[in-house]
């Protein structure tokens, strides 16, 4: 037999042969089948039906690879399970990009619910005392004798979602920390600070409000010529005068030495001599040059030639600096910021943060029991400045001291506020909780510490 090229058919093998009467044919040579092709129509016919069934076949499956990647059948689709005869769905959760699972926000009631929850069942059923120092505008009490306050609104809330039952207790501060020091109260609320040294024998919550030390100064009164007067002979002018005029001294000295032999003239032996020489020190520094005594030595030329130069920038900084001085002392008064505490006489309230920090920073001070004492003493001329918190100085300078107290914009030692618990103490965590659940809405903030301090305190 011949292949379709005319050759012999090589390694015909039985089913070769398909169709009618032997319709197609192949051989087989060392590098497989030669010649192969349709003998009739209906082998082409089938050949093309194949193909189209393949092409079929092949679209389907890029139409399906297609849906899924559309989401069509895609990984949703496959997790929606059918639930079996006596079974329940459970509906999976949903997840997030990161591949977190989303927790959904609860509702407010059950909020309530589980802060409730989460209250020690030792205290449940209980009156629990909580003890109470005015500090305005922590803590503050009205003319019907109810307490309000940022820091006691707070704490009246964050009881109320925990379903608290309390009464209250005043004390003045020293004896607040006592009481919580002590165990007498389940917590203190007033400005508490948080320091190191009330770490060590209570425990605080969470800050629920930042700020830091303020310096209140009276406000001026006396009149412009007693404050330039004071400015003039300051001690910080008096500084500047003393330093020209030993350079002065110095440059004179030095002056009359190289010049006293070579030229006597101009610069005399002995005492009057070294008047000559601060003398052509002072008219040289002011280039006013009288050029009634000159140097005429090599080096006193040389020395003469420094000193002009010398004196242009040592006379513009000391008329800077005298210039500075009178206005900042005419404007603002003697202090200005933390650095002047330590020249001025300074006050504090006894037992206070801005007393550990005074202390610390080796500072005098002067102590007062209470707030309204320590500004009295202030506007009474006893004390140059008042250390204290600075909210509670601007509180009592817009209720008590409007235009006689001045509050520095300036604040220093930063200091969280929080609530004062006795050490161990189980109340603590729920009401962490409760309260950071509270500030974390900022229209809460808003409307908590908005009225006691203003729209620049709500960050």
């Amino acid at each position: 037999m011949r292949g379709a090229s005319g050759q012999a058919v090589v390694g015909l093998r039985p089913g070769d042969v398909s169709g009618r009467g032997g319709s197609v044919l192949r051989r087989e040579t060392g590098r497989g089948v030669v010649g192969l092709r349709p003998a009739g129509g209906q082998g082409r016919r089938g050949s093309v039906l194949g193909l189209l069934a393949q092409g079929a076949v092949l679209g389907a499956v890029f139409i399906l690879f297609f849906w899924v990647g559309q989401g069509v059948c895609g990984p949703e689709a496959a997790k929606t399970d059918v639930p079996l005869a006596g079974q329940t769905s459970t509906p999976e959760p949903d997840a997030s990009p990161a591949g977190q699972t989303s927790v959904p926000k609860p509702d407010a009631s059950l909020a309530a619910h589980a802060l409730a929850a989460e209250l020690d069942a030792s205290l449940a059923g209980r009156t629990l005392l909580v003890g109470v120092a005015v500090a305005p505008p922590f803590v503050e009490q009205d003319a019907n004798g109810s307490y309000q306050g940022l820091a006691y609104d707070l704490w009246e809330d964050v009881a109320h979602d925990l379903g608290i039952q309390y009464k209250v207790v005043e004390y003045d501060m020293e004896g607040l920390l006592n009481a919580v020091h002590l165990g007498k109260v389940a917590v203190g609320v007033s400005a508490l600070g948080l320091t190191a040294e009330r770490e060590t024998v209570m425990d605080f919550s969470q800050a629920f409000y930042y700020s830091g030390l303020g310096i209140a100064v009276a406000a001026q009164t006396e009149s412009i010529v007693a404050r330039v007067l004071d400015a003039v002979f300051s001690q910080r002018v008096l500084f500047y005068v003393g330093s020209l005029m030993a350079l002065l001294l110095v440059v004179g000295v030095l002056v009359w030495a190289l010049e006293r032999r070579r030229n006597p003239e101009h610069f005399r032996p002995g005492r009057s001599g070294i008047g000559d020489g601060m003398w052509w020190s002072a008219v040289t520094m002011t280039s006013v040059g009288y050029g009634d005594a000159t140097p005429k030595t090599l080096l006193g030329r040389v020395l003469g030639i420094v000193w002009m130069f010398a004196s242009v920038a040592l006379l513009a900084s000391f008329t800077a600096g005298i210039t500075s001085s009178l206005t900042l002392d005419s404007l603002a008064g003697r202090v200005h910021g933390p650095d002047d505490l330590h020249l001025v006489r300074t006050g504090v309230v006894a037992d206070s943060a801005a007393e550990e920090e005074l202390v610390d920073s080796h500072i005098g001070v002067r102590r007062y029991a209470t707030v309204e004492a320590g500004l009295a003493a202030l506007v009474g001329g006893e004390l140059d400045a008042f250390v204290h918190d600075q909210p509670i100085l601007q509180y009592y300078q817009h209720r008590g001291f409007t235009g006689d107290v001045r509050v520095l914009p300036v604040f220093f030692d930063p200091q969280l506020y929080g609530f004062a618990f006795p050490r161990g103490a189980l109340l603590r965590k729920a009401v962490n909780v409760a309260m950071l659940r509270r500030l974390a809405d900022s229209d809460y903030r808003a409307q908590l510490y908005g009225p006691y301090l203003g729209k620049n305190a709500i960050k």
